[in-house]
């Protein structure tokens, strides 16, 4: 029988991974060889990869030793010979939040008090959070203190769109981050996670030889699930996944290995080192689906909030007008974009959320939406990871673009569509597929182009539950969209015109070009059904409104 017990959900702390006997990912010869570096050590990585239970695991051994790591790789292949040290861990997630009756400097003094009571430590007892800092720790042997910090930008990723409070928080940390870096003789080990680079918060300009591990191939896996890593700690769990997916499903659908492919689908895919080397997957959305595995493929990264971090949703929600025009959030919608670009500019110092070459798209990248699919020599190619984060990013654009929420959305066209399509009443799906135009603003649909409107329908649909894909390949040409269900696979020709009174000749050449190019010729054993669909994109003139409309879906037989 499967013991659910064992993973490790919402579990960071690396003493109660041991103590409650749950499922550890071993990645501790990595932890080892980081934890030999005498220069502060940064890594960037998005929300739900693990940040924390690394940092939990340095904690570990820096204060307790090697007790709690038997049977690891760190003891098995004798890794480690270091004594023990205080060691003070700050996780400044704790203290994000605006809250009007307590000050935030006042909530990170007593952040620091705690930390500094765990590690033994008795904060000295200054009006001012940072000459108390300074001076607890100058009262200490060099080379005797471990200092941990856990999401150093959380606090100011939470108040970018409140720029006093963001300035005064910056200038709280650029003092913090100059003052260890005054007493950094007295660091035996410094190890920093966040999400974004800031820029005058010291960490980047004090610390001038801080190494920052990001993109470095060598640690490119040490959070997230690696494949080897899934199918060896999990394999019990994988095999129990198969078994409920087919009962539910009432039928054989999946075997291991087909299961193992819908899981890198769904949940795989992410590539953050510069050679592309290493790919992982999402650690809470593996756990969640293996924790409850009849209940399909859900995105638990955008359901439990990974989706939607709060730097992404600050700066959609406050700037987006200003920065990021709805005419360029239209491009987005193409969920197979790739962009060519750099780790410079990947991992930009952001120094205000107005600065006008604020970095959209690193802004995108560092929030797990997008990631390295592709390197080359100078370059990196980035794009969506896999069809969950696909959906989470359809969620946000759509929601910018529409007013309207994907559950809004899928409420009111799923069954509609899904009816039109039973019943093959195209004229019913054109009507359908004119309401979902009309959800977009003006300002978006007025500059689609053609690749713009089939987009708008290929997100839609996957949103609707259909599996979709553009340009399909065959030997005689590509069709522009094809989605399909259990039972039918749909193969659609666009063509989009600028008037109105060519519907019919542009509606006979998508009839030609689906037959001449055979694009009904498939290898499945699903009906096969071709559409010819004219869409009209006609701008205002002296005489005309502006007309955006989908006037024509036929079936091609």
């Amino acid at each position: 029988m499967i013991d659910y017990s064992k993973l490790p959900l919402s579990i960071t702390s690396f003493s109660e991974f041991c103590e409650r006997k749950k499922i550890y990912i071993d990645k501790t010869d990595l932890v080892a060889k980081l934890a030999q570096f005498d220069a502060p050590i940064f890594l960037s990585r998005p929300r739900r990869f693990g940040k924390s239970t690394l940092v939990s695991t340095f904690h570990e051994l820096f204060s307790n030793g090697l007790d709690k790591f038997q049977g690891l790789k760190i003891t098995n292949e004798n890794l480690w010979n270091d004594k023990t040290y205080k060691v003070i861990h700050i996780d400044f997630s704790q203290i994000k939040e605006n809250t009007e009756n307590r000050p935030f400097e006042d909530k990170f003094y007593l952040l620091l008090k705690s930390s500094f009571k765990e590690a033994s430590l008795a904060i000295a007892e200054e009006r001012d959070v940072i000459a108390a800092f300074a001076d607890t720790i100058a009262a200490e042997e060099n080379g005797t203190l471990v200092l941990l910090i856990d999401e150093y930008d959380a606090p100011l990723t939470a108040v970018m769109g409140d720029k006093e409070e963001f300035e005064a928080r910056r200038a709280l940390f650029s003092e913090f981050f100059s003052t260890v870096k005054s007493r950094s003789s007295k660091f035996r080990f410094i190890f920093i996670t966040g999400v974004t680079r800031y820029s005058n918060t010291s960490i980047f300009s004090a610390f001038n030889n801080i190494e920052d591990i990001s993109f470095n191939p060598t640690y490119g896996a040490i959070v997230g699930y690696t494949q080897a890593e899934l199918e060896h700690y999990f394999k019990d769990y994988l095999e129990n996944a198969v078994t409920e997916l087919n009962e539910d499903l009432g039928e054989d659908k999946y075997t291991y290995d087909s299961l193992i492919e819908a899981l890198k689908l769904n949940y795989d895919g992410y590539s953050f080192d510069r050679r592309c080397r290493h790919h992982v997957y999402n650690p809470w959305s593996i756990l969640n689906f293996l924790k409850n595995p009849q209940e399909g493929f859900l995105p638990y990264w955008l359901t439990t909030g990974g989706a939607k971090p709060s730097l992404l949703v600050n700066y959609l929600n406050t700037f987006i007008d200003k920065k990021v025009k709805k005419t360029e959030l239209v491009d987005y919608l193409n969920l197979e974009f790739t962009k060519i670009t750099s780790a410079a500019e990947l991992s930009p110092n952001i120094s205000s959320i107005e600065d006008e070459n604020f970095p959209f798209f690193a802004i995108l990248y560092q929030a797990g939406y997008f990631t390295i699919k592709d390197t080359g020599i100078n370059y990196l190619e980035v794009g969506l990871p896999n069809l969950e984060v696909k959906k989470a990013f359809a969620d946000i654009i759509l929601n910018k673009l529409t007013a309207k929420t994907t559950a809004q959305i899928s409420a009111f066209y799923g069954k509609k569509v899904k009816a039109a399509l039973d019943a093959k009443d195209f004229t019913a799906l054109k009507d359908e597929f004119n309401k979902i135009l009309n959800e977009f603003s003006y300002e978006s649909v007025i500059s689609f182009k053609e690749y713009a409107f089939r987009d708008v329908y290929k997100v839609i649909l996957q949103l609707l539950g259909y599996n979709t894909y553009t340009e399909y390949q065959t030997a005689l040409g590509r069709s522009d969209l094809c989605f399909e269900d259990d039972d039918k696979l749909y193969i659609c020709e666009f063509k989009v015109i600028s008037k109105a009174d060519n519907v019919q000749e542009k509606l006979a050449k998508a009839k030609e070009q689906i037959r001449e190019k055979r694009y009904g010729l498939r290898i499945t054993d699903k009906e096969v059904i071709t559409l010819a669909i004219v869409i009209v994109n006609e701008n205002a003139s002296d005489t005309q409104k502006p007309m955006r409309e989908v006037a024509a879906v036929e079936q091609v037989n």
